[in-house]
Order: C-alpha cells, then sequence, then structure tokens
C-alpha cells in the first residue's frame, strides 16, 4: 500500500508545478522512498530542509526512464546521512580518548612538547559596585571561579569595588575572576564626646583602642566636661591615634584670709590681694565703727577665685547691756553698784577651758560654729583646751601641746579631699584626725573636707579637725 504524502510535501509541491507532476509521474515505490527521506527528518528544521531538497530534485531535469506508453525522469534520492553521523561519533569518541590520555599522561617524562586542547570560553560579566556573594552566582551562572582580596575603601563593606579580567573579556571556562572587595572605610569612626564628663569620654576612646590626652581650657561649662575634641566626630582614625579632648576647668580655690578685726579697707584690700572681693553688710556692734565683726566663708575655707567674701562691718550702733540699781531693798542684782550707778557688760561665750578638744569642737559645732585651734606648750595634758575665745562668728581654742611639744612641722592642705582620703595623708604627715559633719548645700562638697583646723603648721602627733560637708536640711 503506498504510503500517505505528507501535508507539508504536498504544499511544497503544489507550489511547483513541474516537480508535482514529476512527483506523481513516478512509481508508487519510487514517492514512497521520496516520503521516507522527509519523514526521517528528526528536527522541523531538518524537515523543512528536506522537503525543500525534494522540490529543487523534481523540478530539475534528468535521464527520462520509460514507464508504460509514459515517459519520467529519474530524480535520485539523496545519500542517506547515517554515515556522516557514524562518522562524527567515532571522531568525537577519538577526542574523547585522547582528551584522557591527554590528562593522565601529561606530566610523565622530561618531554617539552606541549598539546593544544580546544575548550569552551566565557564571557567575564560586570560585577563591580555589586555585593560580592551575588559577583560570585554570576561567575557561578559564567562557568568561572573567583579570587577574593579584600581592601579598606570608602564604599560599604562587602562591596566589590573591582574585578580583574575586566567585564566583556572572553576567557576560558573555569578561569578564576579577582574580585577586589571593600573592607569598609579605615581605621575607628570616631565618637561624639562633647558634652559628656571626661571620665566617660576617656573610657569611650580607650574601648575603641583610641589614645585620649586631655587639655584644661577656660569654659563657662561645668567643670570636667568635654568641650571640643580632636579628631572631630564621625572622622576615622587608626587604633593608637591620639586624640585631644578640651576639657573645662573650674575656677581656681584660695583660701579665705582672716580679715577679722581688720578696718573695712584693709580687709577688702587683703580679699583682692588674694583674688578675691568683698561685699560689705553694716551690722549693730559694740566694736568701733568700720570694723570687721565676721565674714563669711571664714578665714581657711577654699573660695573659688574671684568669689566673694562677705564681711559684716560695724556700724558702731549697739551698746552693752544697761542695769540700774533699785532702791528698794528687795531689788538687787549682780550689775547694780551700792551706790546706784549703773554699769555696763560684754556679753562673753561659753568656756572650754579643761575640756579635751575633740569635746569643745564637738559641742561648739552644735551651735553652727567652727573652731580655730591653736596648739601651746602647756603643764596640762596634751589635747586639753587652755583657754577660749571668740574670734569674729569662730571660736578660737588654745590647746594643749603638752609641757615639752614636739618639734612643728608641715599640716597637709586636704581641703576638697574626700574624708578617708584626708585621714590618711594626716595619718601618713604624722597627725591625727578629728571629724566634724558639717551641713553644706552643694552637692558636690558632700562628703569631703570643707575646712581643716590647725593650717600652716602644728606639733607632730597632734589632732587636726576635719570639717566633713553633708547636705542636709540644717
Amino acid at each position: 500500500m503506498a504510503r500517505p504524502v505528507p501535508a507539508d510535501l504536498e504544499d511544497a509541491l503544489a507550489a511547483s508545478p513541474a516537480a508535482r507532476e514529476r512527483f506523481w509521474s513516478m512509481p508508487a515505490e519510487r514517492k514512497d522512498a521520496w516520503v521516507r527521506w522527509v519523514e526521517r527528518a528528526r528536527l522541523p528544521r531538518s524537515r523543512r530542509r528536506r522537503i525543500g531538497e525534494t522540490v529543487r530534485r523534481l523540478t530539475g531535469t534528468g535521464p527520462v526512464a520509460p514507464v508504460g506508453h509514459e515517459t519520467v525522469a529519474a530524480a535520485p534520492l539523496p545519500r542517506s546521512d547515517a554515515g556522516a553521523w557514524l562518522l562524527g561519533l567515532v571522531l568525537l569518541a577519538g577526542l574523547a580518548a585522547f582528551l584522557v590520555w591527554f590528562a593522565v599522561h601529561r606530566h610523565d617524562g622530561n618531554s617539552n612538547s606541549t598539546a593544544v586542547v580546544v575548550t569552551a570560553k566565557a564571557t567575564v560579566p560586570h560585577v563591580a559596585g555589586i555585593r560580592y556573594q551575588s559577583a560570585l552566582f554570576q561567575l557561578k551562572e559564567a562557568k568561572l571561579a573567583s579570587r577574593l582580596v579584600r581592601r579598606a575603601a570608602t564604599k560599604p563593606r562587602g562591596i566589590v569595588i573591582g574585578q580583574k579580567p575586566k567585564a566583556g573579556v572572553t576567557v576560558p571556562q573555569g578561569t578564576p575572576v579577582a574580585l577586589v572587595v571593600s573592607n569598609g572605610p579605615p581605621g575607628v569612626k570616631m565618637p561624639d564626646l562633647v558634652g559628656l564628663a571626661a571620665a566617660d569620654a576617656v573610657k569611650a576612646l580607650q574601648a575603641r583602642k583610641l589614645a585620649p590626652t586631655l587639655r584644661q581650657v577656660a569654659s563657662q561649662e561645668a567643670p570636667g566636661t568635654v568641650v571640643s575634641q580632636t579628631p572631630r566626630p564621625g572622622a576615622r582614625a587608626k587604633p593608637g591615634t591620639k586624640v585631644v579632648l578640651q576639657v573645662a576647668k573650674g575656677a581656681a580655690a584660695v583660701a579665705a584670709p582672716d580679715v577679722t578685726g581688720r578696718s573695712e579697707s584693709q580687709a577688702a584690700a587683703a580679699l583682692q590681694q588674694a583674688g578675691l572681693s568683698a561685699r560689705v553688710v553694716p551690722v549693730p556692734s559694740a566694736r568701733p565703727k568700720g570694723i570687721v565683726v565676721a565674714q563669711s566663708p571664714p578665714a581657711g575655707q577654699k573660695v573659688a577665685k574671684g568669689g566673694t567674701v562677705r564681711l559684716n562691718v560695724s556700724s558702731g550702733t549697739a551698746s552693752g547691756v544697761t542695769t540700774s540699781t533699785a532702791t528698794s531693798s528687795t531689788a538687787t542684782s549682780s550689775t547694780a553698784t551700792s551706790t546706784g550707778r549703773q554699769t555696763t557688760t560684754a556679753p562673753s561665750g561659753n568656756d572650754y577651758s579643761g575640756v579635751r578638744v575633740r569635746t569643745a569642737v564637738q559641742r561648739i559645732a552644735q551651735g553652727r560654729q567652727k573652731v580655730i585651734v591653736q596648739y601651746v606648750a602647756s603643764s596640762k595634758p596634751a589635747g586639753v583646751v587652755v583657754s577660749s575665745s571668740t574670734a569674729g562668728s569662730r571660736e578660737r581654742l588654745q590647746v594643749s601641746a603638752g609641757p615639752s611639744p614636739k618639734p612643728a612641722t608641715s599640716v597637709p592642705d586636704v581641703s576638697g579631699e574626700d574624708s578617708a582620703t584626708a585621714q590618711q595623708d594626716l595619718e601618713a604627715a604624722g597627725f591625727t584626725a578629728i571629724e566634724v559633719q558639717w551641713p553644706v548645700s552643694d552637692s558636690v562638697a558632700d562628703g569631703t573636707v570643707v575646712y581643716e583646723t590647725p593650717v600652716g603648721q602644728a606639733p607632730a602627733g597632734s589632732a587636726v579637725v576635719l570639717y566633713i560637708g553633708t547636705v542636709s536640711g540644717g
């Protein structure tokens, strides 16, 4: 039975009347041979090519073979390509065998001959400017290897900043592409330290392996506050870089001089020489007019340089207590005379003679007074008050150093130190300490020495009175 003619072959023959006429004039077995040849094509493209070849061959002229009363041109079929396929497979197998042999024996012997092997090529993709992981994916897709090179750069960490070979270059597959990847900006990012306490700023710099250097400068900021820094915040610096911190310093402290008993002008001059100013307040007093009867802060207490000391200056308007005699025999008074004359007596303070200095100091502190201690040679036991008197707003105590006082030595200035440190410094210098809790309003002075006495020199082994600031409502 004759094979049916495919529709695509029939359409191609209809477009060429000469080919169609010649095809249909051939014997059935010949037509079947042409149909089989067309249908053996495996791909659509090959089938179209064979149909075109059929039409071209059938359109051409050739020898005529008689069939009955008709003559038919013999159109030979194209040669089968099975042999070509077989030859190709044999060549591919030979090439594969050669490659295997070359891979195994290329290092054998000392032969200097080289073999050229044709390998597949790949085009290097453009990966600069993208993240490292994305670049690896693109190289893998292109069948290329990679080699990582890290380098400090302004680009964010992990971004590819360069590649070699460059994009667009054709290289054998498997060729490594060097990727230069940003390791982030070089050095350490400088923190913003302005406004921090100097101690906190130093800790922050040391944690980043930077070297802090403090420089005190005059400033309106609170003492110990960082007011500027170099390098500036946000800059990058290598570990070990010196960072200069400008720190606000407090005003220098000076000890208030003792100006009680002096005239107003003399007291003001003494304060000005010490770097302080005076605020004069007239007060009634039995002292002569113009004499300083009290001062605040008291003598010896530390005051910020440029600070003000209040001076209570006598206005000369106060008098003593006046008593008069009574004519009645039942009226008696210790301040009246038998002749009926008026007498005036000045008030006197408490007498602490014979009291231990520690006890006297504590009693006086209860009346919100400080003391001035002065050690003197005396037959009384050491540490006993020999005499006491009022000196302005303070009580002056002369304390026995014993009949044979030890040589005088310098008393350490411990003003502003905390209680424990002050005691250690005094003990190291050969003194003992008497502590008195003293109310203060400034929390900065809480727990520190706000006043000490005696100052200057005192016999070795004697006691130094320390007034320790305590924030309280009293």
